[in-house]
């Protein structure tokens, strides 16, 4: 829209999205039963830790193995 370059002078382009529903439903649903399950807002986990609770510590590593997994099978999902 406003013919934006980068720092070579070479335009920024940004490819159209495809849109599904299903893709997004199916994110916010983990997304929220892992936000339900833990019972809280996934900022505030190290707070929780530092506050002396200590089953945190499972949510964390889970968040922290979640987040490599997606690493290892990003570039076999359609995105």
């Amino acid at each position: 829209k406003y013919k934006v370059n980068d720092t070579d002078g070479a335009p920024i382009v940004f490819a159209d999205k495809i849109k599904s529903v299903s893709r997004y439903l199916i994110g916010g649903v983990f997304f929220g039963l892992g936000w339900a399950l833990v019972g809280a807002c996934p900022g505030p986990l190290f707070v929780l830790l530092g506050a002396g609770l200590y089953p945190i510590l499972i949510v964390i590593v889970s968040a922290i193995l979640g987040t490599y997994l997606y690493g290892i099978l990003k570039s076999y999902l359609p995105h």
